[in-house]
């Protein structure tokens, strides 16, 4: 019965990965997420219901669209599956107790984040503030809210500073009031301390994908990389390998 409900949920999430795709495309140009039905970004052909199966319909059409072969962005299957994967690792963990849901919409939430952002150098208010209260929500009914609190202010403030004197340094934005919502969102969630590794990880990853990146496409240190997919990865990090952070930190006599 554990394995048919793990298959379950894990189609239950391709669906939800494909709707979260939706989100990804359709918020940030302004569009109706309800209608109209799915169509091709290229040649706006709506889809059939078999070529619009998560992950599999992908497969099939050999990443080309049905009508004017042109390729599919390969983020559709990536969104669905990752989706999929991460709602199994949240029912593998909490079954279908409070947590799974909670943690479920904080992982929901980090990913069309981090595509908006990826795609658009914008990270939507509307999905990160109320996130921030979803996340203290669900720090109050684990009798956990002031180290939400605590890690929401801490993340956001610690942001927010950099924001700030990065400005003055550079003379330029380095950061925007949407990385310190977002970061503040993940510090609801995560609670303090936790907060910290998840920043550390964030620019970590930021720091070896970004000189990857420059090294390879040869553009400009001046041509921004957009820093919410890193963080997502930092907030995602450590609430699935929350036990493991604390036990790597107390190996370092570092103790929470």
């Amino acid at each position: 019965m554990k394995f048919l409900h793990s298959v379950a949920v894990f189609i239950f999430g391709s669906a939800i990965g494909s709707f979260l795709n939706v989100l990804i495309y359709r918020m940030p140009r302004g569009l109706s997420i309800i209608t109209p039905r799915s169509f091709c970004p290229h040649c706006k052909k709506s889809l059939k219901w078999y070529e619009n199966i998560p992950i599999l319909s992908f497969i099939g059409l050999g990443g080309k669209c049905n009508k004017c072969k042109r390729p599919i962005s390969i983020q559709y299957p990536l969104v669905e599956l990752l989706t999929a994967l991460l709602l199994l690792w949240s029912f593998t963990k909490y079954s279908f107790r409070i947590d799974f849901f909670f943690i479920a919409i904080f992982f929901f939430i980090l990913i069309v984040i981090s595509g908006i952002d990826f795609t658009h150098q914008v990270i939507p208010d509307i999905l990160s503030i109320p996130g921030i209260f979803i996340g203290l929500v669900y720090q109050f009914l684990n009798n956990n809210f002031l180290m939400g609190l605590i890690g929401a202010l801490f993340g956001g403030g610690l942001i927010f500073l950099i924001r700030i004197l990065g400005g003055w340094a550079y003379k330029k934005e380095v950061m925007g009031m949407g990385d310190v919502y977002l970061v503040t969102l993940i510090g609801a969630f995560a609670g303090f301390p936790m907060i910290i590794p998840a920043i550390f990880i964030a620019a970590l990853f930021g720091s070896i994908i970004g000189m990857i990146y420059l090294s390879i496409t040869h553009k400009s240190k001046d041509n921004p990389i957009p820093f919410g997919p890193f963080l997502s990865i930092g907030g995602a990090s450590v609430v699935i390998l929350h036990n493991q952070i604390i036990q790597f930190l107390r190996n370092f006599g570092i103790y929470f």
